[in-house]
């Protein structure tokens, strides 16, 4: 039985949807909100990202954009001190913004070619990881060492996303596309070293009745598999997963193409296969070497099921 201390712990409120503050962040602290949707019916995807490295003093705001099949990347690095004083956080193009607790977010950018108004709103309610297990036993499992790297509260939310894209040819709006599709978002916040993590699978798949949500974690000579199962009855926990994947998308050797998914939960087991979609190709450089990402958008097979959304792939080259 879970104590009253570890209960607590993996317990959220409505004060966890904002940053946390801290009186002095560790080198590699990170808290950071994510967002992404699939809307093939108007043929527009989005994926994007705000973090604060408050140890490194950075802020980093990430948006993947496809419209008819075109990609448009924009990154941003700030030097920060600190949080922003506001509950609005991005840059001068690409703001977050959570208007409702747990239930709704907005997310607004205003790039050269496309604007964006979007409004995510709850689909299920967020799930907590680690909720369902107890904490020694995890640290038993894995050890003290995985607090240094790895060690963050974290977690995950199926939701719906609408509002409009712009399309803009010289500075005039040329089309809007509206958006009206399932989402996913993530909040996660404490330790995590990129460049110590050998690798990962880390996938949010959207059905028309469940999000299923599940990564496989290879660091320090471990591997950690968790993931959870959201329902109109409520969530359940991933208890085990096993990923079979094959390479080369587009003729590219390192490129995922397709992966089966094998999961199991203390009621079932499922197998969910993707297909790529589109790709995008990551990295993130450290001075002990670099973790690239394949950030894939993807079609989903469960069952007779199609579903979307995203399938990213992670591994990290250290320098000798």
């Amino acid at each position: 039985m879970k104590s009253k201390r570890s209960r607590k712990y993996f317990t959220i409120t409505e004060k966890d949807e904002f940053k946390h503050i801290l009186r002095k962040y560790p080198q590699y602290h990170n808290e950071s909100w994510y967002f992404n949707f699939m809307d093939f019916n108007a043929n527009v995807h989005l994926v994007t990202r705000v973090g604060f490295r408050l140890g490194e003093k950075e802020l980093d705001v990430m948006l993947l954009l496809v419209v008819d099949g075109k990609k448009v990347e924009y990154f941003n690095a700030l030097k920060v001190e600190g949080f922003q004083s506001d509950e609005i956080y991005g840059d001068d193009k690409l703001k977050y913004e959570c208007l409702e607790p747990l239930k709704k977010w907005r997310i607004l950018f205003n790039g050269d070619k496309y604007e964006a108004d979007i409004l995510y709103k709850e689909r299920f309610s967020p799930y907590v990881y680690g909720s369902q297990e107890d904490p020694m036993e995890t640290l038993k499992k894995y050890g003290m060492e995985i607090l240094k790297i790895a060690a963050s509260r974290h977690y995950e939310q199926g939701m719906n996303a609408t509002g409009v894209v712009k399309l803009k040819e010289k500075g005039q709006i040329k089309e809007e596309r509206q958006i009206n599709c399932y989402g996913h978002r993530d909040h996660s916040w404490g330790m995590r070293d990129w460049i110590k993590i050998d690798k990962w699978n880390w996938i949010a798949c959207q059905f028309d009745d469940c999000t299923i949500n599940s990564s496989r974690v290879e660091v320090i000579g471990k591997i950690i598999k968790q993931g959870f199962i959201s329902t109109a009855k409520g969530h359940e926990q991933i208890i085990d997963l096993d990923i079979e994947t094959e390479y080369g998308y587009e003729g590219k050797a390192s490129v995922p193409k397709s992966s089966t998914f094998k999961i199991t939960t203390p009621t079932r087991q499922l197998t969910i296969i993707s297909h790529t979609w589109t790709s995008f190709h990551l990295q993130r450089q450290t001075d002990q070497g670099y973790a690239e990402v394949h950030e894939q958008i993807v079609e989903f097979e469960m069952d007779g099921k199609k579903g979307y959304g995203i399938s990213e792939y992670l591994k990290s080259t250290r320098y000798k």
